[in-house]
């Protein structure tokens, strides 16, 4: 998931501090009940630092019944695909230390835009709050490469919905 919408009025924010903005804060909810509806609420949730992904998460947690792991790295911000990549390899892993059933990355473009269309193996445009839904293959700890995918099952853009 690329993080919602965020605000640009304050030019004195770094990029790293800067908030949702009022569609950001309206999109993040319709993209849990989203997720919800494929029946695909986290138990695992890995995020960047900066503001606006700890604002959508806050948003998307909030819609759901039972509350997701959340792992926070600042390495996930602005990061390229290799390094999300490498985060759902070597930090995927629930409270009891297992691979979880369903895990939600929430970044930032263009990291996010480039992983998922290497994924799909189209050109794939990540607007802001959009979620890619892959089914894939278990991540084994000898694994070189993470995930493996199956297919996309859903793509989802608040614009769309």
């Amino acid at each position: 998931m690329r993080h919602a919408k965020s605000d640009w009025a304050d030019a004195g924010l770094s990029d790293h501090d800067r908030p949702l903005n009022a569609r950001g804060r309206r999109d993040a909810p319709e993209m849990a009940k989203w997720l919800e509806r494929h029946q695909a609420i986290p138990t695992v949730i890995l995020a960047s630092t900066a503001k606006r992904v700890e604002e959508t998460i806050e948003r998307l947690v909030k819609q759901w019944k039972q509350s997701p792991l959340i792992l926070r790295s600042s390495s996930l911000y602005l990061a390229s695909p290799q390094t999300i990549l490498e985060h759902i390899r070597c930090d995927a892993v629930d409270a009891e230390g297992k691979r979880p059933a369903r895990l939600l990355v929430v970044g930032h473009n263009p990291g996010m835009e480039q992983l998922v269309s290497a994924l799909t193996g189209t050109f794939t445009v990540m607007p802001t709050a959009a979620v890619a839904l892959f089914e894939c293959s278990p991540i084994l700890p000898e694994d070189e490469d993470a995930p493996r995918v199956q297919r996309l099952l859903a793509m989802g853009r608040p614009k769309e919905l």
